[in-house]
């Protein structure tokens, strides 16, 4: 009877049923302000929340735990947490198989991961050919059945016949790497511990398959971290790793804990490797040597290229004698150059391909046939394009995605794989026979049909922000929506890092869309939609533009009717957190609701995290300078609530999180429940055996997903989500 009901919700206009949200009076656990006053460059700063950082006081862990209780109490009395978990479970399953990750070696072997109905994790699959049998290579709970383990990242050998796997569980990120044998059906017996290859670079395989490099991370007692390039030779126990890039072999670098020196081989015919100095910037120092000197361990690293010369990070590839690479020192809308490896002059390099339009170029793979390159207008709208260093031309597509990913088994490869995708159609998987020009459609699983979004359309548009700047702005809705501003709207945004928010197919978003929505992401300031400049204009001194770019947004779909303050949702994550806090602190009447998950909340200090911050100072800047300190202080929420009217909150966090530790949304969160002058809620939802990419089983992570769903639509009226007291 419940889903007949919404069905006939769903038929008539959400204004019918729409009415004021439920919200109870919260009595918040008592925390208590104790002014820390401290002067930078003369600068004064009152950090009241202080105390929250010591974490393992008991008085301070009972209040973190009062937060989680009182949390759940409100979350889980919101009528239609049943009905949206039911739909995303409904949704997860309708696929008999779904396989997130696929790799494949130049022999044509094909390894992925796959999560069957009903399965809450995915396991580790092969088959020799595409064609071929499937078979199962390694279940992740056999590694501990004690434990939840999860497979976080694999990498086959170049051969296909071993592959490196990393497990982790309970939302750590720092995993342990294991060796499967597919030859002997064995796991070798070497365990290597503290990797974290999903994040940085993942697994290098020695060009002959005897061992293979990963960054290694060792802890000290107070906290602090430090990571060292490793080499493994297959047979060798775990304590016998080589240092082969970082402090230890490279005092002449003068490195710090700031940066992580990761080494790479990029193909089976690889002659040299390269070791990059790598930071959250988007252009590194690289240095090179010699394969042949690394394998005996004693690496001759000379530097190849600066930051200076911005070479987009890891992205560059070898192909015999030359280096072919991205930057964008050129124009902002990105070349490919390409330099001779032995006697490198990038600032006389050869352009190999260029966008002669506003579209930027953002990928690219080097074969034997030439340059394969996608671009982009303002990351949604993209386009495949191919080059011989002479002549460019665009390749048709069976449709035009919004995205495009390409994949190859190395440098060089005469085979390309094309995923294509958008904001309201699953992906779809292509392979490219580069000698034939023949566009195979390959897919892996089959595919799903979604009825319940036929309806639903995207539109790209632009909107002025009040400097004048356009901000791409990509909407989803149905097309039968009525712009009168009863529409309940979530805008989900990010702003950070230079990161693109790209097209994307998720049933889960398109959930609030189906429930009489409109979804929309604003591509603030701040990110790469157009280029490193617009990343530039919304970091450090100039970090304001992503939080007023997306107020800016809202008023623009308040103005066109598409919604109304008491509708609007801002939503975002991590380093996102910064924009959501800062459009609450410049405009709280402007929104219903705010949720902020694992956010950064206390910039600030984020220098005084037990790991240092790592090179987050490259993004937000630094206390040590006087700039940074400015720029700091203006973008910390925390640090810039006031008493006012804001609107419901919900913060989120992990409590095994290693890149945002539970103290910095913890102190906003303390701070905000004190100032505001409103009856609406601020709770802190704190995820048990959780980290910052969430949880690891599916059922939690779908849960989290009710969490912020629920929350959402029930502070914007909707009727089927109110609160039970």
């Amino acid at each position: 009877m419940k889903y007949i009901w919404l069905l006939t919700f769903l038929y008539f206009p959400l204004h019918s049923y729409s009415q004021q949200p439920v919200k109870p009076k919260l009595q918040y656990p008592a925390i208590y302000a104790k002014d820390v006053q401290e002067a930078y460059f003369e600068i004064e700063v009152t950090d009241s929340y202080r105390h929250l950082e010591q974490l393992e006081q008991e008085e301070i862990k009972a209040w973190y735990e009062a937060q989680e209780k009182l949390a759940d109490t409100v979350l889980n009395n919101i009528t239609g947490r049943k009905l949206l978990m039911d739909k995303f479970t409904d949704y997860g399953n309708r696929a008999a198989e779904n396989i997130p990750e696929v790799k494949i070696t130049e022999s044509g072997r094909y390894f992925y991961l796959k999560r069957r109905t009903g399965e809450q994790y995915a396991r580790l699959y092969y088959r020799d050919s595409y064609e071929a049998e499937e078979k199962m290579l390694f279940d992740p709970k056999s590694y501990d059945y004690n434990t939840n383990h999860t497979i976080s990242y694999f990498k086959p050998s170049w051969k296909g016949d071993k592959v490196a796997v990393a497990l982790t569980h309970s939302g750590y990120e720092i995993s342990d790497i294991i060796i499967l044998n597919l030859e002997t059906h064995d796991r070798h017996p070497e365990v290597l511990k503290n990797a974290w290859p999903d994040s940085f670079l993942g697994i290098s395989w020695l060009p002959d398959d005897t061992g293979f490099l990963f960054l290694q991370f060792s802890f000290e007692e107070d906290g602090s971290e430090h990571t060292e390039t490793v080499l493994h030779r297959l047979g060798k126990p775990a304590d016998s790793l080589v240092s082969v890039f970082g402090t230890k072999t490279n005092t002449d670098l003068n490195l710090t804990d700031e940066v992580y020196p990761i080494a790479t081989i990029d193909s089976k015919d690889a002659e040299y490797a390269l070791g990059y100095l790598a930071t959250v910037d988007n252009f590194w120092d690289a240095y090179i040597t010699p394969i042949a000197d690394l394998k005996q361990g004693k690496p001759n690293w000379k530097p190849f290229f600066t930051k200076e010369d911005q070479v987009y990070t890891s992205e560059g590839q070898f192909y015999r004698d030359k280096y072919y690479y991205r930057t964008n020192k050129l124009k902002n809308t990105n070349t490919i150059n390409r330099v001779p490896i032995l006697n490198p002059d990038f600032s006389n390099a050869t352009l190999y391909a260029d966008s002669d339009t506003s579209e930027i170029i953002d990928a690219f793979v080097v074969t034997d046939f030439g340059v394969y390159y996608t671009t982009s207008l303002y990351g949604t709208q993209a386009q495949l394009w191919y080059s011989n260093g002479i002549e460019q031309r665009q390749i048709d597509l069976p449709y035009k995605p919004g995205a495009i990913e390409l994949y190859q088994t190395q440098s060089g490869s005469s085979d390309l794989w094309i995923n294509l995708s958008g904001w309201t159609s699953e992906s779809d998987r292509y392979h490219l026979d580069l000698k034939t020009q023949k566009l195979t459609d390959q897919p892996l699983t089959t595919p799903v049909n979604f009825d319940e979004f036929k309806n639903i359309i995207s539109n790209e548009l632009l909107v002025e922000a009040d400097d004048g700047e356009q901000i791409p702005v990509s909407l989803i809705y149905s097309k039968n929506l009525k712009k009168d501003g009863t529409n309940p709207t979530l805008l989900y945004t990010y702003g950070a890092y230079g990161t693109t928010i790209s097209p994307f197919f998720s049933p889960i978003f398109l959930s609030w869309v189906e429930l009489g929505g409109v979804l929309c992401i604003p591509h603030v300031r701040g990110g790469g939609e157009k280029g490193e400049e617009w990343h530039l204009q919304g970091m450090k001194l100039n970090k304001a533009n992503s939080w007023k770019d997306l107020i800016a947004v809202t008023e623009y779909l308040i103005d066109k009717g598409f919604t109304s303050p008491e509708k609007t949702v801002i939503y975002s994550s991590s380093a996102g957190g910064i924009t959501i806090g800062g459009a609450l602190n410049e405009k709280p009447e402007l929104f219903a609701a705010a949720i902020a998950e694992v956010p950064v909340m206390n910039p600030f200090r984020s220098e005084n995290r037990d790991d240092g911050g790592g090179s987050n100072q490259d993004e937000y800047g630094s206390i040590s300078d006087s700039l940074g300190v400015v720029g700091l202080k203006r973008m910390d929420p925390y640090l810039n609530i006031r008493p006012s009217n804001y609107p419901a909150v919900l913060i989120t966090a992990g409590d095994n999180d290693a890149r945002v530790p539970l103290w910095m949304p913890g102190k906003y969160v303390a701070r905000l429940q004190h100032s505001t002058t409103s009856n609406d809620p601020v709770l802190f939802r704190i995820h048990k055996e959780s980290g910052h990419q969430g949880s690891s089983e599916i059922s939690q992570m779908y849960l989290e997903y009710v969490d912020v769903f629920s929350f959402g639509l029930w502070q914007t009226g909707h009727p089927l989500f109110q609160s039970q007291e």
